[in-house]
């Protein structure tokens, strides 16, 4: 009996967990297909959902797009330059009528405007670099300059005169783009990220994923084992698709459509947990005990499950941190500018630790420095400098864990160099003491401290040499106020330093009564205009002696914005003795000036000061008195701005003590006429050989110069036609391929008249001259003046076709010529119909020298003539094998 109760009580218990089995089967089976029904639902919704998010985002970003490109279009309609005043003029008048989208400029050297007044660089972003190779660009940007947030820049070139000289930029806030895509979905079971080609996250309604890779997750496990893979691959192919993959928190379906926009993808992701809510929710109403029960089994087993791969990630987090910190660690050792090491807190101070850099600093291997110093920081230190510098670290670390200290030591090639030495005391977990230090080798700086010592000894010492004096004057509160005067410049006014500092002193002191007024108005205004002091002036010394003094100040500012000058005075009392002489000379020689047809001048060479004589106000109508000449000679509107450079090259050489040259310049007339004058000088010396004036003339050489030139260029042309002879056209194209640069693009193009010798046989020489100017006239008038139009032959023209912008202008200008061709009549009595071929070899493809473009010009010639003639032919590698 107790057998057969055991045996019901087993049959009991199978056929309880029989029937618990069924139910729990039966139940799963209902589950399942509950689960399959909304599965099939949440994926259509995942894709529609997904496609409305794609047409918000992509309409947004086509509309900055838009944007930028009609208002690049309008720039390049409405400036023909675009500099700092007409880019900010444009910004004022840029409205985006979308509140999301800041509109701004770039220019060709990376300094972008915006509307706000605010400047930033961005020459080293890579969309900018994009987009100035001439594409339109939409982009992502990670820490934006402006507030250092994500954004996405839509960008477009602006060109002009076939040149890309910027970029309009449209900026969206890329958590403007994140608002966009929670428009749809349920934010607490769906996310959206938009992500670039290579899986970067751009845009997301999860900030947290901002800026990951969307396929960096190790905890991905797909439902398929090369889904992953197949995700990728559509991605390349511009796909869409579905996929079902878990994490080590849950189970997800996704779906992934391409955005549209460049490489960028659009991925919408919804949790299992929503169709598990779903679910739950039904089976709640149906089997609520069940459903609890097996909601409770899988939320407790799920719970160990988590709480195992939360403590084991926890654990790998961890080590990766330890080990990652310790990569950093190694690597800011190893790239410290210098080197570092670690020792104990013993009598050897034994090294724990010794850097690479330290070592190369030393010029050891790590077994030879720890043999030659005996591993000990003691023995490292230069024998001299060792007590020292030992006691002076323990007397710091006595006030602070920190010490700073300065010693020498010999590197293996036996020389001796400074070291900085920074330590910091460590106490370790036992008690130990550990001392960490950081050294930079200062050799340079002490050495350069010595040299600037030294130089300050060698200045002052020149100073006092110097004949006159120096001194040096701060400029405060509008005042002039010493600060530090030479044994000269004392000399000079008649006093002892003693005596002269006995009392305050302001300006410049002792000037003669008659020049004061004159002196501290002229001082005043040179200072105004932050230019050096320069004046002469009459000094009375404190025995009343009256002498000329010559002050020169150079302008000097500190790094605390104290304006300094400092100041040369010089005794030129002789010198004015002997100008007072010279006045009479000066007379004499201003008659015979006053006499000659050409123009004198006289150039101060220490005061920039070019004076010429009247004939320079006749001929010109500006001031014959020019200050500042040198320096600002470039915006001189007397002298034709081609001789300008080489007007200031020339003075250049005058300054230097040079007058064996000689050059020529244009003078503008009144009537805006160009005279040619041959400019020579010579120098007059200061009593120190000093050039201080450059004494010349300009000879009138006009007549020779346009004569000359008429000559040039009669020898350059062609008789019949005025274009450019067979030798000139070939001396013009060279000279511009040869200052041409790889990415320039020119064009060779030979013209040839189709039957012309028929014209000269029947209309004869004079009407086939006729034909040739014509077509020579109208050549003239079709191409640039900066082009190359000559004729080489009897029939044969080349013309050169130069700065390509766009490639359809070639053929623009072929088809031009054989329409000139074409309807070419020289006389209206004669009744004859010519045409014309043309061979084209392009620059560089073709060829970079006229050697290589001629003849290959040539071939494209005659395969025109091939083809039947009246048309034209571009060079291919092909002709080089016709017969």
């Amino acid at each position: 009996m107790l057998k057969s109760r055991i045996n019901t009580s087993i049959t009991a218990i199978l056929v309880m967990a029989a029937a618990i089995l069924v139910i729990i089967l039966s139940f799963s089976h209902y589950t399942l297909l509950v689960k399959n029904t909304f599965t099939e639902d949440n994926q259509k919704n995942l894709a529609s959902e997904a496609g409305q998010d794609a047409l918000i985002v992509r309409n947004e970003l086509q509309f900055a797009e838009a944007s930028v490109r009609g208002l690049s279009k309008v720039m390049e309609a409405q400036y023909h330059s675009l500099g700092k005043e007409e880019i900010q003029s444009f910004l004022k008048k840029m409205d985006s009528s979308d509140p999301i989208i800041s509109l701004s400029y770039v220019q060709a050297d990376g300094t972008c405007y915006f509307q706000d007044g605010r400047i930033l660089p961005i020459a080293d972003r890579a969309y900018f670099k994009k987009v100035m190779g001439g594409s339109i660009v939409i982009a992502p940007v990670e820490d934006s300059r402006l507030d250092g947030k994500n954004m996405i820049v839509a960008a477009a070139p602006v060109r002009l005169s076939g040149k890309t000289v910027g970029a309009v930029q449209a900026i969206i806030p890329a958590n403007k783009i994140d608002a966009l895509l929670n428009v749809n979905g349920n934010e607490d079971f769906s996310e959206t990220n938009i992500v670039l080609g290579n899986g970067t996250i751009i845009s997301t309604t999860n900030p947290e994923k901002r800026n990951s890779n969307i396929f960096s997750n190790t905890n991905l496990t797909f439902e398929d084992s090369n889904g992953l893979n197949l995700i990728k691959s559509n991605m390349r192919g511009g796909k869409s698709g579905n996929s079902h993959y878990y994490t080590n928190k849950n189970e997800y379906f996704v779906f992934y459509m391409p955005l549209g926009i460049e490489d960028w993808y659009i991925f919408k992701t919804v949790s299992v947990s929503e169709i598990a809510f779903k679910t739950n929710k039904i089976m709640h109403y149906t089997i609520p005990l069940m459903a609890h029960l097996i909601v409770a089994m899988l939320l407790f087993i799920l719970y160990m499950v988590l709480s195992d791969r939360k403590n084991r990630k926890m654990i790998r987090n961890k080590n990766d941190e330890l080990r990652s910190t310790k990569v950093e660690l190694e690597t800011f050792i190893a790239n410290l500018p210098g080197g570092a090491f670690r020792y104990n807190d013993s009598e050897d101070m034994e090294f724990q630790f010794v850097s690479d850099g330290l070592l190369k600093m030393f010029g050891y291997s790590r077994e030879q420095f720890l043999e030659k110093y005996h591993n000990s920081f003691c023995n490292m230190i230069y024998g001299e400098d060792r007590v020292q510098t030992l006691n002076n670290l323990r007397q710091q670390f006595t006030q602070s864990k920190f010490a700073e200290v300065k010693y020498r030591i010999v590197t293996s090639e036996g020389e001796i160099r400074w070291f900085l030495n920074r330590v910091q005391i460590v106490t370790c977990e036992d008690g130990q003491r550990q001392f960490y230090a950081v050294v930079i080798d200062i050799t340079e700086s002490k050495q350069a401290h010595k040299k600037a010592n030294d130089a300050m000894k060698q200045l002052l010492t020149l100073a006092n040499s110097i004949p006159g004096g120096v001194a040096q004057y701060a400029y405060e509160d509008g005042k002039l106020k010493l600060v530090y005067a030479s044994e000269g410049f004392y000399r000079l006014c008649g006093y002892t330093e003693e005596e002269y500092k006995s009392k305050e002193h302001e300006g410049i002191e002792n000037v003669h009564p008659d020049d004061a007024r004159f002196l501290s108005s002229m001082i005043s205004r040179q200072i105004a205009e932050k230019r050096p002091i320069m004046a002469e002036f009459r000094m009375v010394q404190r025995d009343g002696k009256v002498i000329w003094v010559s002050l020169s100040g150079t302008r000097t500012v500190n790094q605390n914005q104290q304006v300094f000058y400092q100041c040369v005075f010089s005794d030129i009392t002789t010198l004015k003795m002997t100008q007072e002489e010279l006045e009479v000379e000066q007379e004499r020689y201003q008659i015979a000036e006053n006499l000659s047809d050409d123009i004198m001048f006289e150039y101060d060479i220490p005061a920039d000061c070019m004076e010429f004589s009247p004939l320079f106000t006749a001929l010109t109508g500006r001031h014959p008195n020019i200050s500042g000449f040198l320096e600002n000679i470039l915006q001189n509107e007397s002298i034709c701005d081609k001789d300008l450079p080489e007007f200031k090259a020339y003075l250049n050489k005058l300054r230097m003590g040079n007058a064996d040259s000689e050059t020529e310049v244009r003078f503008i007339t009144k009537s805006n006429e160009f005279i040619w004058h041959r400019i020579k000088a010579k120098i007059i010396y200061d009593s120190y050989g000093r050039p201080s004036k450059a004494v010349g003339k300009a000879y009138n050489i006009d007549k020779q110069k346009k004569e000359m030139q008429r000559l040039l260029d009669k020898s350059q042309r062609d008789p019949l036609t005025n274009l450019f002879n067979k030798t000139a056209t070939q001396s013009q194209i060279e000279d511009h391929l040869a200052e041409s640069a790889p990415v320039e693009r020119h064009a060779l193009m030979m013209l040839d008249i189709d039957n012309f010798k028929a014209i000269n046989d029947q209309f004869g020489h004079m009407t086939g001259d006729e034909v040739i100017m014509e077509i020579s006239h109208r050549l003239q008038k079709l191409f640039r003046t900066s082009d190359v139009v000559g004729r080489i032959g009897g029939d044969e023209f080349v013309v050169f076709l130069r700065d390509i912008s766009a490639d359809d202008l070639i053929e623009q200008k072929a088809k031009a010529m054989c329409e000139i061709f074409r309807t070419t009549h020289a006389s209206k009595d004669l009744s004859y119909q010519i045409s014309g071929s043309i061979g084209i070899a392009l620059f560089p493809k073709d060829g970079k020298t006229y050697q290589e473009l001629y003849p290959k010009a040539d071939a494209a010639l005659y395969k025109a003539k091939r083809r039947g003639k009246d048309c034209y032919e571009f060079y291919s590698e092909e002709d080089d094998f016709c017969d």
